[in-house]
């Protein structure tokens, strides 16, 4: 009898010993620079000092978070422009600049955890940028009253904005736009390290995902993947992220569940030439998830280019405000 008792328990002390190892051993090393991502910071530093000054929106926990608006016409609409991964609110400068002369006015933010939005790299908990732009959507609805809303993510920041149409509040927007958005990593989709931009920790990956599928979270601000970020980025850059703000920028694992649960206009623009996501996939993956979303492939046009060049900003206009209705 003691023997049946014992075996079980030194299996789940092995075991437990086992997924603090992994946790432990497996850490996330800075990828060296890409250069394509070394010129297009070099692009949006140098329109940096052009950009609105930052406004700040206090959170419900008292942190302050920072964002650029961009004013366009009285009743021409409101976008919420989000960045990608490590990226900062003048990442979407010239998005923002090419919706508000469409008459949009816009909000490009700092994601918690990025810029001028509390600390690098982390959050508190999962939910947690949702809850900030619940907040975001209280201003926004008391500036803009009865005008139409749209969220704009890019990458990362792109897999945010599908992962909010797909969740509860999905219906506080009227619309949806992803410039190249990150789907998965999975080989369908993306190149291996998404082409270099990132390392992830992928051991100590599956063993957090696996703690918090049974309620344990406690480890979830643990360093997850490390990113590319040039030595000179401009801004206040984060080069790490946790576990945490990693699942919560992120589309769920069941991406294609998510996509399909998007009810709202919706598009999805990426330049063929992209470095990190397999464009000649997007358009037969979003579309067998969700044949309601448009997909567009820009020639000759990379992964930032798509934020950064005036044909591909024309592009991402004209899109924006074809899903508001104007």
């Amino acid at each position: 009898m003691r023997l049946l008792v014992t075996v079980p328990v030194a299996l789940l002390l092995c075991a437990a010993g086992g997924l603090a190892a992994t946790i432990a051993l497996s850490r996330p090393k800075a990828p060296p620079p890409m250069p394509a991502m070394e010129a297009a910071g070099q692009v949006i530093g140098a329109w940096m000092p052009r950009l609105p000054a930052y406004s700040f929106l206090t959170a419900r926990d008292g942190t302050r978070l920072g964002y650029r608006f961009h004013p366009g016409l009285p009743g021409g609409g409101v976008a919420v422009a989000v960045h990608g991964s490590t990226g900062l609110a003048a990442s979407m400068g010239g998005v923002a600049q090419a919706l508000a002369g469409q008459g949009l006015s816009v909000y490009a933010v700092d994601l918690r955890g990025h810029g001028e939005s509390g600390p690098l790299g982390d959050i508190a908990y999962r939910g947690q940028l949702e809850d900030d732009m619940a907040d975001l959507l209280a201003l926004v609805a008391a500036r803009h009253a009865g005008e139409k809303r749209l969220l704009l993510g890019h990458s990362l920041g792109g897999a945010f904005a599908l992962r909010i149409a797909a969740g509860p509040l999905g219906g506080r927007f009227d619309a949806y736009l992803a410039t190249a958005p990150f789907l998965s990593p999975e080989a369908a989709v993306s190149r291996p390290d998404s082409g270099g931009w990132v390392h992830a920790a992928v051991p100590r990956i599956v063993a957090l995902s696996l703690l918090d599928s049974i309620g344990v979270s406690a480890f979830g601000g643990l360093p997850a993947v490390a990113y590319a970020v040039p030595p000179d980025a401009p801004g206040k850059r984060a080069r790490v992220y946790s576990h945490r703000l990693l699942a919560n920028m992120s589309l769920p694992r069941d991406w294609r569940a998510a996509l399909a649960a998007i009810d709202r206009p919706a598009a999805v623009l990426i330049g063929a030439e992209d470095e990190m996501f397999l464009a000649a996939a997007y358009a037969a993956a979003v579309t067998a998830a969700n044949p309601r979303i448009a997909v567009d492939v820009l020639p000759g046009v990379d992964h930032m280019g798509v934020t950064i060049e005036p044909k591909a900003l024309e592009a991402v206009a004209r899109t924006a405000v074809r899903l508001v209705g104007r």
